[in-house]
């Protein structure tokens, strides 16, 4: 059924690689820890089904493929079981580590409420593994929409009404390969207003390359600073004023930008992620560089 999207990547079996890995420096306000390298639950020999969060007493606990809404929009997804990313073992470019290759791929976490608090004045700070293939898709109907890795914005519409105007946060790319990342609070129903909902956008990291992209929205209330970061954590790429509401997101997903069954594959990242981690609160310099010189040394050095 993969084949069906034109994905060549295959299961690397090869041998079992024992990592030797540091610390995670910094664990409190650590929330989401998806290492592809434990908690993953596969069937077919290596479709994934199921990402287990590792950060400690998580509210969000499974990440789970869905079928519901997948026939609807994406000609090359007709069939059960696509969906799931592909397991790729042991990539010599990530130190032996594993990743998770997602092509129009979507794995959902149903606790409306494990990142309440986040956008609303606690702020958050999350960091990518991630290596970017080119965006669009092979399965994609001409879609203008975002292709993002994570996000855990609200769906007002048909067929999930839930509450609220569409807040939550994501980080994602353009179709033309540009990164990006955002937060939405709620406060106005026109989406992408810039205002309400900013996109922080970048240059196009290389693609079919591995880097270290990071998202940090400052922690308070009033106006707060959203910041992308890109390789680098002593340098803001760009950022962007942010004004605090009490709107909260809600299911977070991996591999697109929200639990959008009605238009599900439209809104879903090209690539490969190795580690996600999201804090709850905006890490400060020290901090965030801890957390980055870590990342750097497992799967880079």
């Amino acid at each position: 059924m993969k084949g069906l999207l034109g994905l060549s990547v295959a299961c690397l079996l090869g041998s079992t690689v024992t990592f030797a890995a540091p610390v995670l420096p910094v664990k409190k306000g650590l929330v989401l820890d998806l290492n592809a390298d434990v908690g993953v639950t596969v069937e077919d020999e290596c479709m994934v089904t199921s990402w287990r969060n590792q950060a400690p007493d998580p509210k969000a606990i499974d990440f789970k493929i869905t079928e519901e809404g997948r026939t609807k929009t994406i000609i090359s997804q007709k069939e059960p079981g696509t969906g799931r990313p592909t397991l790729k073992k042991n990539a010599d470019e990530i130190n032996g580590h594993n990743s998770l290759v997602f092509r129009e791929d979507e794995l959902i976490n149903d606790n409306d409420e494990a990142f309440h608090g986040m956008i609303t004045g606690g702020g958050y700070t999350w960091f990518a593994v991630i290596k970017p293939y080119k965006q669009g898709g092979p399965g994609k109907i001409d879609s203008i929409y975002p292709n993002a890795f994570f996000g855990c914005l609200r769906n007002t519409g048909k067929p999930q009404l839930e509450p609220g105007q569409y807040a939550g946060f994501w980080g994602s790319f353009y179709t033309d390969g540009r990164v990006y990342m955002g937060s939405r609070n709620g406060m106005s129903k026109t989406t992408r207003d810039r205002v309400n909902t900013p996109e922080v956008e970048g240059p196009p990291p290389a693609t079919n390359q591995w880097h270290i992209i990071m998202g940090r929205q400052g922690s308070g209330q009033g106006v707060v600073q959203l910041e992308l970061f890109v390789n680098d954590p002593t340098k803001v790429v760009n950022s962007h004023d942010y004004p605090v509401a009490d709107v909260e997101p809600s299911r977070m997903a991996i591999g697109t930008e929200r639990n959008a069954i009605n238009h599900m594959g439209k809104e879903s990242f090209d690539g490969e992620l190795a580690r996600l981690l999201m804090f709850e609160t905006a890490l400060n310099q020290q901090q965030m560089q801890a957390v980055y010189d870590y990342l750097r040394t497992v799967y880079f050095e």
